[in-house]
């Protein structure tokens, strides 16, 4: 043979030998590119891209990848039936994995193969030592043993994770309550809701099953009180405003103080607040959107000597301190009145009028506001310091509180420390509070420019100097004047109540670093419990809903308010599209018998899914079926709020846990930012 000859015949034996090596890199790229396609928005085409890799890769290891990400897509698109055919491939090529047994027993329950999901359920319990896997197994068992052997021996699955298992307190008392109803046992199945929402107030469905059920079970009151709850945080329900009107009739006493209002007597604050700092026009009483809730009427108490200034005409009366006047609109006459501490008239116009306390920073009482139509918004008594402004509005007024932003730094770091006593968590709190207020202010954030900040989430929330704590008195005075900057610029200072490991700029808080983001990694991540370490994780494991959490949402409502502005119809699923790279969902794709709507934007999706009380957008959702519609979507989340800044539960695990001093706090959640005395 020639050497020519023998060059080819080596070349052609090389590439022979190469050419399943490069077929099934090629096919490694595909998955990397399925997972691309995923974060991108486009889950069809990452299961298009799966099932390639699935039907022609060799590898054992690449293949079990794709199968389990394949599971996932087709079940979050209520696709079961093509979910289990992949699942039961899985299980040939590893028998013995928990989550190919675990999420053939979820497909099953869907399909309404109860007695195989029970068996598939039982199997996977069989595979794990993993406390966490464990209990969401017996968790989805309890769904199957309800439809095969009624509801008594569903509840005794779910109270061994009830009493055993803390991340999943929540929705178990919820399904226990629901299987205690199907015994009959209304006042058993009315405490276990009440029990659900203890463990997570933000559990919206539990909220709508215990209204359900006061009212079934004749307790007009406490129905009521709940139905005004559910109207107040989704208006646009007719069904829970038509039941709120009905069961008025029923109730006897103040409403006001049925409900969860803050009611005081007296200013708790006697002596004025020092002003110090710029001075802010604060709109108090205001919605969502920032935009302050229209009055009719409201009460109020000086704490000292005041004087009342009629915009137009000047001063035209003076008060004594400790006593309670009143402010009202009189629509029939369209003007505005004054009453003194006798209920006697003391001033009528049609100007605008100012409460001026004599001394600086002397405090006013804001009691009873009368705010009809107002929707979301805190309608608590509220103590401030300053001037008060009952500025006019078409049949009604707007109250705006001038005051400096510094006396605003300590009631609001209060709140947001749940009534912490850890002296340097609040430092870091109101250092970065007094930042945020401080840029608002500045940024002329809101459409009308009667005001700069206002009391609603929007801005901050502040439900009065009533807030403050000695703590968070001592945290702001100490920090007087300190700001985070960004440069030569106030730094946006952002906060949140729970990051659940990682914030959104990637500061690790102890949290559990995906190797890669692909949806079974992402979907079995929102399975396991919060690792040991967790900063934001209370010593109570109890309290967790904070960082992580399940509901399980009933597509009635969630149908309902899409139906509103699409017409879906019926749903079917709820698709996550896109995601950014820690896992929030930017969008999602609600698919219903009348057609399919895309939700964008953290805002809206938590409007959709629980009418603006989702706890976060890093979660995994599936329908479980029964019949051609799911029952309920079971939604897995992590943390609360959007990730972004401090971390309010991180500094206090920061402090408690590590000793760590303010200025440290703030550097772990602000690398980038400098703290600095204001100028």
């Amino acid at each position: 043979m020639t050497k020519g000859k023998t060059a080819l015949l080596c070349l052609a034996l090389a590439a022979a030998c190469a050419a399943p090596a490069a077929a099934e890199e090629d096919l490694a790229k595909i998955y990397s590119d399925a997972s691309a396609q995923w974060l991108d928005g486009r889950p069809e085409d990452a299961a298009g891209s799966l099932k390639y890799v699935v039907y022609r890769s060799s590898d054992q290891a690449l293949t079990a990848a794709a199968l389990r990400d394949l599971a996932v897509l087709l079940a979050e698109a209520g696709k079961n039936g093509e979910a289990l055919a992949y699942l039961l491939k899985g299980e040939i090529l590893n028998p013995e994995d928990f989550f190919i047994q675990f999420e053939k027993g979820w497909n099953l329950v869907s399909l309404e193969k109860y007695q195989d999901a029970r068996a598939a359920f039982e199997k996977s319990l069989t595979l794990t030592a993993d406390q966490d896997l464990a209990s969401q197994a017996r968790f989805a068992m309890a769904l199957a043993e309800a439809e095969l052997s009624g509801p008594s021996a569903a509840i005794e699955d779910l109270q061994s994770v009830y009493n055993r298992y803390p991340y999943l307190l929540s929705p178990s008392a919820e399904l226990i309550s629901a299987n205690l109803e199907r015994l009959k046992k209304r006042p058993h199945a009315v405490n276990f809701l009440k029990e659900a929402l203890s463990y997570d107030p933000r559990n919206i469905q539990a909220e709508i099953d215990l209204a359900r059920l006061y009212e079934d079970s004749d307790f007009y009151t406490p129905a009521w009180q709940t139905y005004y709850t559910l109207s107040d945080l989704d208006p646009e329900e007719k069904f829970f405003g038509d039941k709120e009107k009905k069961l008025r009739k029923n109730v006897t006493g103040q409403m006001d103080n049925l409900l969860y209002w803050a009611r005081m007597a007296w200013p708790a604050h006697k002596d004025p607040v020092p002003q110090s700092g710029p001075r802010v026009k604060v709109g108090l009483y205001s919605d969502q959107n920032g935009v302050p809730s229209l009055l009719k009427s409201f009460s109020f108490i000086s704490a000292g000597d005041f004087d009342l200034v009629d915009s137009r005409l000047g001063r035209i009366l003076s008060g004594k301190g400790g006593m309670q006047w009143s402010i009202s609109y009189d629509e029939l006459n369209r003007v505005y009145e004054i009453k003194d501490s006798m209920g006697s008239a003391a001033h009528t116009t049609t100007n605008s009028v100012r409460i001026v306390p004599k001394a600086a920073g002397g405090v006013i009482l804001i009691k009873n506001p009368d705010l009809p139509g107002a929707h979301g918004v805190n309608r608590g008594d509220k103590e401030v310091a300053g001037e008060l402004t009952a500025l006019i509005r078409e049949k009604g007024f707007w109250l705006i509180n001038e005051t400096s932003a510094e006396t605003l730094v300590s009631p609001v770091a209060a709140s947001l420390s749940d009534g912490s006593k850890l002296p340097e968590q609040l430092k870091a709190i109101a250092v970065a509070t007094r930042t945020r207020l401080t840029r608002l202010a500045r940024l002329n954030s809101h459409e009308s420019r009667e005001y700069d900040l206002c009391d609603s989430a929007h801005c901050m929330a502040f439900a009065g100097l009533q807030e403050e704590s000695t703590v968070s008195a001592a945290a702001a005075r100490d920090t007087r004047g300190e700001v985070l900057m960004a440069g030569e610029s106030l730094a946006p200072a952002d906060l949140h109540r729970a990051c659940g490991g990682f914030t959104e700029s990637g500061v690790s808080d102890g949290g559990r670093r995906l190797a890669r983001l692909t949806p079974f990694n992402f979907y079995t991540n929102t399975l396991k419990g919060p690792p040991d370490g967790l900063l934001c994780l209370a010593d109570d494991k109890t309290t967790s809903s904070d960082v992580y959490w399940t509901l399980l949402l009933k597509p009635r409502w969630i149908e309902s308010r899409l139906n509103r502005t699409h017409k879906i119809g019926y749903l079917r699923a709820l698709v996550p599209l896109a995601r950014d790279p820690e896992g929030r969902i930017k969008a999602m794709r609600a698919d219903g018998t009348a057609g399919s709507a895309v939700i964008e934007g953290a805002s809206a999706i938590s409007e959709a899914l629980g009418a603006g009380a989702l706890r976060s957008t890093l979660f995994s959702i599936r329908p479980v079926f029964q019949g051609k519609y799911p029952a309920f979507f079971i939604v897995r989340g992590i943390g609360t709020g959007d990730g972004k800044g401090l971390c309010l539960l991180g500094a206090h695990g920061l402090a408690k846990k590590q000793g760590a001093k303010y200025l440290d706090i703030l550097k772990h959640y602000f690398p980038l930012y400098k703290v600095r005395k204001s100028r």
